[in-house]
């Protein structure tokens, strides 16, 4: 049908023309210009034919008419196709071949412009999808900025679909000419060329490989029902299935460079663990070991407040594993993605006071303060996540200020924020330290420690997406401060 158009198009085009020249030519025989200039003048609707319709035809079949015309109207007998004057069949010849000649030319010029546009657009197109392709996060935009190019350049309708690591095709990216058409999508075909890695034509459709190192990464596919792809657009579609084809192989290799990263950052943090733990938990093993040894054998000579101190270091020293092997067990799990948020709407209170209670336990020569609104607060946060957090928050506190000190802790509610503070007085934090110590295997060398109290603390607030920090307080000591929204937009992790 579109094909029909053309012809009728080029037809009308070439005989409106031919009738324009004739006209004028007869215009200019009445006023009595010369036949050299009535001949120049068919050659001229030659040359607008051979510009204004598509392909040599037209401009060879115009000529022939022109040269008709010519006998019919301008030489003696008038109106007839007969020719009295022996030099006339060389004139008409002579008029054919430069007419011709003048058609073909004209012809070879307009389809060498066009070309010349042509892949100067490409050119410009190819350069555009190669700075898109290079910013593309992922193969599913890449296919998109392909699709999109070539349907702007060939005005087809075209799906690219790409092959996954289970050997199975990936939803297509289908761009149409017209919402109601339906796109020729063959699988048998599509996986024929990915086998082959070579093009393939058939009655609906164009099939063209994505050719990548080994083998062939997909299948960008053309609909042509009503017309073919001419020889420049093929050129061009392969152009840019080699685009995405890098793109791509780029994508997979920067996967593997992510992947390659990753393992190697957790074998490192593996190994600091395991020289962390090897190194701290040896301490107090050897306390415990040597504690019970001294009660064991020196059980009736010691006294009764040497026994007590020594119970008394056990239970210290028990305490401090215990709670380093819960840090440790957290830190795993979080680097193997078994941590879940759980979100429940927890009343701030009971967090905070359950926190404390525990604390308490472990630690009675503390004066732990609470400060809370009046009004009570409830926000979706995992209750026993940010208890493990407060913990952690009043055991270092508790750590760095000397027995009988006051520590508070305080909640209040500011910008769609509840904030959590954790405060001090003992001698703060030195001012080299504090973009340090929510990292990993951080300790001072004052303290002993894994260090993965704090940086456990930070991972489960940023699950929360809400934000920790730390810093030193005007009349002494330090603040640990952290906020979690009271909006989930998080919705678990």
């Amino acid at each position: 049908m579109k094909q029909m158009k053309h012809i009728t198009w080029n037809s009308g085009v070439m005989v409106m023309i031919m009738i324009l020249i004739t006209f004028l030519s007869l215009f200019f025989k009445y006023i009595g210009i010369t036949e050299t200039n009535i001949i120049i003048t068919f050659i001229l609707g030659v040359l607008l034919v051979s510009k204004y319709t598509e392909g040599y035809l037209y401009g060879i079949i115009s000529s022939i008419i022109g040269v008709l015309d010519f006998n019919f109207f301008f030489t003696v007998p008038y109106y007839s196709l007969a020719a009295y004057r022996p030099d006339y069949p060389i004139t008409f010849a002579i008029m054919l071949i430069a007419a011709i000649i003048t058609s073909t030319l004209t012809t070879k010029v307009k389809k060498e412009a066009y070309l010349s546009t042509f892949r100067e657009k490409q050119t410009q197109i190819l350069y555009q999808i190669s700075k898109n392709l290079l910013q593309a996060p992922d193969v599913d935009q890449i296919l998109e900025i392909g699709a999109k190019k070539i349907f702007e350049s060939i005005n087809h309708s075209v799906f690219i679909t790409v092959l996954k690591s289970s050997n199975k095709l990936s939803e297509p990216c289908i761009l149409k000419t017209d919402e109601n058409e339906q796109m020729f999508y063959n699988c048998v075909e599509i996986k024929k060329t990915i086998q082959t890695n070579k093009s393939l034509e058939t009655k609906n459709a164009i099939y063209f490989p994505i050719k990548g190192l080994d083998e062939s990464l997909g299948v960008i596919g053309i609909t042509c029902f009503n017309s073919s792809l001419t020889i420049e657009q093929k050129s061009f579609v392969e152009a840019i299935s080699m685009q995405l084809a890098l793109a791509m192989e780029r994508e997979k290799i920067s996967k593997k460079q992510q992947k390659a990263q990753v393992e190697m950052e957790r074998e490192k943090l593996r190994g600091n663990l395991l020289r962390a733990v090897s190194h701290d938990l040896r301490t107090p093993l050897t306390g415990i070991l040597g504690s019970t040894t001294t009660l064991l054998e020196h059980e009736e000579t010691l006294e009764k407040d040497v026994k007590k101190q020594l119970l008394v270091d056990i239970f210290e020293e028990s305490k401090w594993l215990i709670h380093s092997v819960e840090n440790i067990l957290s830190i795993t799990r979080m680097d193997d993605g078994k941590v879940s948020i759980n979100k429940n709407f927890e009343l701030v209170e009971e967090v905070i006071s359950e926190a404390v209670l525990r604390i308490k336990k472990l630690d009675t020569h503390h004066e732990i303060k609470i400060t809370i609104p009046d009004e009570p607060i409830m926000i979706p946060m995992d209750g026993i996540l940010i208890k493990q957090v407060l913990i952690n928050l009043l055991d270092n506190a508790i750590k760095y200020t000397p027995p009988h000190s006051t520590i508070n802790v305080k909640a209040f509610l500011k910008d769609d924020f509840v904030y959590f503070e954790v405060m001090d007085n003992g001698n703060g934090i030195p001012d080299e330290n504090l973009p340090l110590i929510f990292k990993r295997f951080f300790t001072t060398s004052s303290r002993r420690g894994i260090g993965l109290g704090l940086a456990i603390c930070k991972s489960i607030i940023t699950a929360h997406g809400g934000v920790i920090s730390a810093f030193n307080n005007e009349n002494g000591g330090a603040t640990f401060r952290f906020k979690l929204p009271v909006k989930d937009d998080t919705h678990g992790k």
